[in-house]
């Protein structure tokens, strides 16, 4: 049994629980395939810090749907037939990011969902709901049958875990640790949302 992990990441958190599932998907005696999304244009391929107006071109373009030519790395991981395919759907401004809607809107992604099933994990500080509920949505018109999707979240409440967010993508550097003489979370997935992670992919290969 073969399983596609297709993932975008902007700051190495979704890398993150890429690297769990497919060591759990090996644990079940699947062959997992990670396969990096990218812009094609290297023009387009946002980087920290990305400043107040990178943020809002990023964070408005995926609210209005924008889908950009996107590469895969491997390139010849989306040419193959797989029996489930695992979907890490970032969230920014409370949608899909560009790269998972862009893959959603392809044609790479009718010859890969056509009829099979899928997972999602969405990758988000908060506001998860909007995003599942898309990138389910796109996945199904694109031919896929949904199995289950769960969020898997940055640790520390509404406030602390937008200005840690805010200000880790906007500047550069390590994560602050306090602002203004408030202490803030960690930035990245929390370490409960980790270890939901390999559960999580375990129920879906369950499923399939």
């Amino acid at each position: 049994m073969r399983c596609l992990l297709l993932y975008y990441s902007l700051t190495g958190q979704a890398a993150r629980a890429v690297d769990l599932a497919a060591q759990a998907c090996a644990q079940q005696g699947w062959e997992a395939v990670a396969c990096r999304m990218d812009f094609a244009s290297p023009g387009e391929r946002p980087a920290r810090p990305l400043g107040i107006a990178g943020s809002k071109k990023w964070t408005q373009g995926a609210q209005r749907g924008m889908t950009l030519p996107l590469v895969y790395e491997p390139a010849a991981a989306v040419g193959e037939a797989y029996d489930l395919v695992l979907i890490f759907s970032n969230t920014w401004g409370g949608s899909p990011s560009v790269p998972v809607r862009s893959f959603l809107e392809s044609g790479e992604a009718r010859r890969l969902l056509a009829g099979k099933p899928f997972g999602v994990f969405v990758i988000c500080r908060r506001l998860f709901e909007k995003n599942l509920a898309l990138t389910r949505s796109l996945g199904e018109a694109a031919g896929g049958r949904f199995l289950g999707g769960e969020a898997f979240m940055h640790p520390g409440g509404q406030i602390g875990s937008l200005i840690q967010t805010v200000t880790y993508i906007n500047r550069a550097g390590p994560p602050l640790r306090r602002f203004l003489g408030f202490p803030l979370p960690a930035y990245g997935l929390s370490d409960e949302a980790l270890a939901r992670v390999p559960v999580f992919t375990r129920a879906l290969l369950e499923r399939v």
